[in-house]
């Protein structure tokens, strides 16, 4: 489900178009995460969840997976300069 978004945010990793946002550093900070740890779940994990930001007008993207053995979810959007912005992550 939602390949073309999957692959978009991993190809988005693998070039360095990734952007975290202020709340996302600190939501990262809460739970001890790293931007390798993201950067592992978006590469291993799956979309289990797309959302629709009725107050911004677009979707965004909850992804699930492992970084460091620890389960986690990141939720991503589509930059408009072609990068992936994470707006949050946790552990689960």
């Amino acid at each position: 489900m939602f390949v073309g978004a999957l692959k978009k945010f991993r190809d988005c990793v693998r070039d360095g178009k990734l952007v975290v946002t202020q709340h996302a550093f600190e939501e990262m900070n809460d739970d001890d995460l790293l931007q390798i740890d993201i950067e592992n779940c978006v590469a291993v994990g799956e979309i289990v969840e797309r959302q629709w930001d009725k107050e911004r007008g677009e979707w965004k993207y909850v992804i699930s997976g492992k970084s460091t053995g620890e389960h986690m979810e990141v939720v991503l959007k589509s930059g408009y300069s072609g990068n992936a912005v994470v707006i949050t992550t946790y552990l689960v």
